[in-house]
C-alpha cells in the first residue's frame, strides 16, 4: 500500500457538500463519474486528500445525517496554517459560533470542531507538531 486514496460519503446533497469543502478548505473537483446523470458522483481533492461524494440511497429519510457513531468514523481532521480566516468564513455562513479550543497536552495546539452540511464532524488543527 502506498497511501490512503480517498474517503467516500453518502450525502443528501452532493453539490452542497462540494460547495462547502471548496469554499472553506480549497478543495477542487478532480473527477466526475456519470456526469449529469441521476447517479453522478465525484472526487474533490486538496493536496493528497481526496473526498468522494455519492447521493444517499433512495428512500433515505431527510433527518438522517452524518456524525459521530458508536463504531466507525468519529471525525475528519484537517491541518491549517491559521484557524481565524477559516473560522470567519464559517461564522459568516452560520456554521460555528465560539470555536477555538487550546489543548494543554500539546503545547501551542489550537483546534476547532464543527459539522459540515451533512452533519459529519470536522476538526481543524493549528500548530500540530510536524513529526507527530
Amino acid at each position: 500500500m502506498t497511501s490512503l486514496h480517498h474517503i467516500a460519503f453518502h450525502c443528501h446533497d452532493i453539490h452542497a457538500q462540494e460547495k462547502f469543502y471548496t469554499k472553506h478548505f480549497g478543495f477542487k473537483r478532480v473527477w466526475t463519474f456519470n456526469q449529469g446523470q441521476v447517479n453522478e458522483f465525484f472526487l474533490i481533492r486538496l493536496g493528497d486528500c481526496r473526498l468522494e461524494f455519492f447521493s444517499a440511497p433512495e428512500g433515505t429519510p431527510g433527518e438522517v445525517h452524518g456524525g459521530e457513531q458508536t463504531i466507525g468514523m468519529r471525525h475528519l481532521a484537517f491541518g491549517v496554517d491559521k484557524l481565524e480566516p477559516i473560522i470567519e468564513g464559517l461564522k459568516e455562513d452560520g456554521i460555528i459560533t465560539d470555536p477555538i479550543i487550546s489543548i494543554d497536552s500539546v503545547p501551542g495546539l489550537r483546534i476547532c470542531f464543527f459539522r459540515d452540511p451533512e452533519g459529519n464532524i470536522l476538526e481543524m488543527m493549528e500548530d500540530w507538531p510536524a513529526n507527530a
